[in-house]
């Protein structure tokens, strides 16, 4: 997989720390300083997350690692069913986004962002889709060769686009986060069927 596919995941999955931070950050104020920290601190865990998903699915994929000429068939088998695998919790991800959005952005005013430790809570919360995604990833590429560009472009983007959240929040501006959600989903699906179909 290229750094490209990476970004354009990394951007599907950071458009729910830039919904839940605008969320909290519009209920909770805090100041610019420490929501930067608390945004690097939620794209670290998911970067974590990532890392350790795509490590468990290399442990639990399908395909033999054989250089047999004769078991070339068995491979082949599956291998297709890895990329099945890859492409059901990909998609997974894309419906729990899609269906479960508004019930996290209202949940998301409830977390008093001034406390480090409900920041930390709150990446792992946004960080369950990015561990499946992982996960799923782990069925179809190696974990030496991928997990700096897997967790490089989490960290940066992510990063981004929580501390955009706090800054919407703190001047109480409206997000239509039904539409961002949309645009993850979308791009996620297409990530997914990209890699599925076409490797």
């Amino acid at each position: 997989m290229s750094v490209l596919e990476f970004i354009i995941l990394s951007i599907a999955l950071s458009f729910e720390a830039l919904i839940m931070m605008h969320g909290c950050a519009k209920q909770t104020p805090i100041k610019l300083t420490k929501g930067l920290g608390e945004s690097f601190s939620i794209a670290l865990v998911n970067a974590i997350l990532i890392a350790l998903g795509l490590w468990m699915g290399g442990k639990l994929r399908f395909t033999p690692q054989v250089t047999d000429p004769d078991a070339v068939s068995t491979t082949k088998m599956w291998l297709e069913t890895d990329n099945l695998i890859y492409l059901g919790m990909t998609l997974f991800v894309a419906f729990r986004m899609l269906f479960g959005s508004k019930k996290r952005h209202n949940m998301a005013r409830q977390y008093d962002i001034e406390q480090f430790e409900t920041a930390l809570l709150l990446g792992i919360a946004i960080g369950i889709n990015t561990f499946i995604i992982g996960l799923a990833l782990g069925f179809r590429i190696t974990f030496i060769d991928n997990v700096w560009r897997a967790t490089i472009p989490i960290v940066i983007i992510m990063t981004l686009f929580a501390f955009l959240g706090v800054m919407f929040g703190r001047q109480k501006k409206e997000l239509r986060s039904r539409r961002y959600t949309l645009i993850a989903v979308l791009l996620l699906l297409a990530f997914a069927l990209k890699s599925a179909l076409w490797g």
